[in-house]
């Protein structure tokens, strides 16, 4: 960054938010900031106090005065996010997050130019333009992502950025472990990863940007001779709470720009951008399939745990396209839920979703409720029928427990889904359907193949997409989450409130293997509903198979020197989850499995700040 011998005027623009391009500039008067009315910059954001901080230009740029909202307000220094605090100051290039509102800081036209040897070189000839050029990249960064409708838009639209703006041979986004990738781009072909393990468990440990300068120099490099034969050089990567943005480059990328900090602070903040939009639209896209599922009788996915978040997006990639879809996975997992989530978020939301369990319809009327039968065409049919298929035409079939079609069903359905065209049983005339197809089983279908149980053909017409839904054992971080969705949910059907649950009660919830999954945590939550009669859910009111399994540990009936306050073991587990999320408080709380309400009262009560 540069600091200019004196400033005139600054400008702040609003890069994102409800107020996103709304710019005001300032001298050397004192700018208030908040969301009530008389403010000098009055925004329009939820997440903003009435008066959340004062500003003042200076000589050195934007000098904090004072912040006094209730959330922290963040920049970014040394690729790290940091809180501003008062007599903070913010050179021109720099930015700041108040809420979900972030602001650019910059020198209004025809302020003084830069000291000397303090501005920001863009190419590895010293002769590039300063940081306002990087700031410009990020700006139209915002513009592009504030286009896209959907979630996998946004991060299609990233990665493209960031190969043309950093620029980069490769960029990537990935889930926030690391584990998956979210989105790809490349200067030609995508090559195959060669990930380095080292940068992404810094990133990781550390959750702040890194830059590698020698990437072949790793000792742990995934796969070197493909970074010799790609010519990769360098590498950086930046975190964010919902993804990691990696980048990495060669000697041709190396020609035009200069990686160095400046370089991974605009990861970091293009990070950070991304993650924000990111968020918003997929909140936006949740919100609009959560009202189409309530219409259609379903609910929205619950959890934050790293499964569901990696189910979550996989649903809103895979729904905007018209292909099979096989969901794997147990019982009760909620494979109905997910497929009812594909079509909330298809372009065939309007149209119908029908839902047939394979398992549940004896074999003799399987093809009739598949395909429609005829009037005459076997004892009882009475009337012409229309199958499953003909009633979800255009819309989306669910056909759960595929595993369990019987051979005469399955020949069928395959000439179905090749024709996609059929003809009640009992009938000659063939009628065309179009139906987006989603298939569910808990059965291994390979399997069910190799015995000759199963057609091959069907399984691969059924499997162009395959996704595996995490049992309820593999995202134990989002139980207390699910408990408290069912006391809500199911208390205003029984006309019951219970608005807490005694910690031994969620312990016993939270270490129970759940062979039935969410379903059978549901029917949990729904006794103990009937049967309690308390505001609170209590270790009692919980099935006597559930405390057998997984007893609460015994509590200590003397009064030895290793019993401690309850106060000050839950002051302890506040401040590690606070300190083990580096102090954002939405996750800490869903750590310790509470709302952020109660985690603020009880940031007050033990004096937590």
């Amino acid at each position: 960054m540069y600091t200019a011998a004196r400033v005139r005027t600054l400008l702040l623009t609003v890069q994102s938010g409800p107020d996103r391009g709304r710019q005001i500039s300032l001298s050397a008067e004192a700018l208030t900031i908040g969301r009530g009315a008389g403010e000098g910059l009055q925004l329009g954001d939820s997440a903003v106090s009435r008066h959340h901080l004062s500003v003042q230009a200076d000589a050195d740029g934007l000098r904090v005065l004072a912040v006094t909202g209730v959330n922290p307000v963040w920049t970014v220094e040394a690729g790290q996010r940091v809180a501003l605090r008062a007599g903070q100051v913010l050179a021109p290039g720099a930015a700041f997050t108040v809420g979900n509102t972030t602001i650019v800081v910059a020198e209004a036209a025809g302020a003084a130019a830069p000291r000397p040897g303090r501005a920001l070189e863009l190419d590895a000839t010293g002769g590039g333009e300063p940081v306002t050029s990087r700031l410009a990249a990020l700006a139209a960064l915002g513009e592009k992502l504030a286009r896209c409708p959907s979630l996998p838009a946004v991060l299609r639209a990233a990665t493209s950025w960031a190969v043309d703006a950093l620029p980069a041979a490769r960029a990537l986004l990935l889930s926030p472990d690391g584990s998956d990738i979210l989105s790809a781009a490349s200067v030609g072909p995508l090559p195959d990863l060669a990930l380095s393990p080292a940068l992404l468990a810094r990133v990781l440990g550390e959750r702040r940007g890194v830059l590698l300068h020698d990437v072949l120099a790793e000792p742990d490099l995934a796969d070197r001779r493909s970074v010799q034969l790609r010519g990769i050089t360098g590498a950086m990567a930046a975190p964010v709470e919902s993804l990691i943005f990696y980048a990495e480059w060669g000697p041709r990328e190396a020609l035009r720009a200069r990686y160095d900090d400046e370089a991974l602070r605009l990861l970091v903040c293009a990070a950070q951008l991304v993650g924000s939009i990111g968020d918003s639209a997929r909140e936006r896209q949740q919100l609009g399939a959560a009202v189409r599922l309530q219409g259609q009788g379903h609910t929205e996915l619950i959890g934050r745990s790293a499964p569901i978040q990696r189910l979550q997006i996989f649903l809103e990639r895979v729904a905007v396209s018209p292909s099979t879809v096989l969901l794997l996975g147990e019982s009760g997992t909620g494979k109905e839920l997910a497929a009812g989530l594909i079509h909330a978020l298809s372009p065939r939301s309007s149209r119908p979703f029908v839902a047939i369990n394979c398992a549940a319809i004896p074999e003799s009327l399987l093809e009739s409720e598949l395909f429609g039968h005829e009037k005459g065409a076997f004892t009882g049919a009475v009337a012409q029928h229309d199958g499953v298929f003909l009633r979800a035409h255009t819309g989306t079939l669910f056909m759960d427990e595929v595993g369990e079609l019987s051979p005469g069903a399955q020949a069928r359905m395959l000439r179905v889904l090749e024709s996609r065209a059929l003809t009640r049983v009992g009938g000659t005339r063939e009628l065309a359907v179009d139906v987006r197809l989603v298939a569910a089983t808990h059965r291994d279908l390979r399997k069910l193949v190799d015995e000759g149980r199963f057609r091959e053909d069907l399984l691969y017409r059924l499997s162009v997409i395959q996704a595996q839904i995490p049992p309820l054992r593999e995202r134990r971080d989002d139980i207390p989450l699910l408990v408290r969705h069912f006391l809500k949910s199911l208390g205003e059907r029984l006309g019951r409130r219970v608005d807490a649950v005694a910690p031994a009660a969620l312990e016993v919830l939270s270490r129970y293997r759940w062979p039935g999954n969410v379903r059978e945590l549901r029917n949990v939550v729904e006794r103990a509903l009937v049967l309690g009669d308390g505001p609170t859910l209590e270790l009692d009111d919980l099935p006597p198979e559930l405390l057998h399994a997984a007893p609460v540990a015994p509590a200590a009936v003397d009064a030895s020197p290793l019993v401690r306050p309850l106060a000050e073991l839950e002051r302890e587990a506040i401040a590690a989850a606070l300190a083990a999320t580096a102090g954002n408080k939405a996750r800490a709380a869903a750590l310790l499995g509470i709302d952020r309400t109660t985690l603020y009262r009880k940031l007050r009560d033990h004096a937590l700040g």
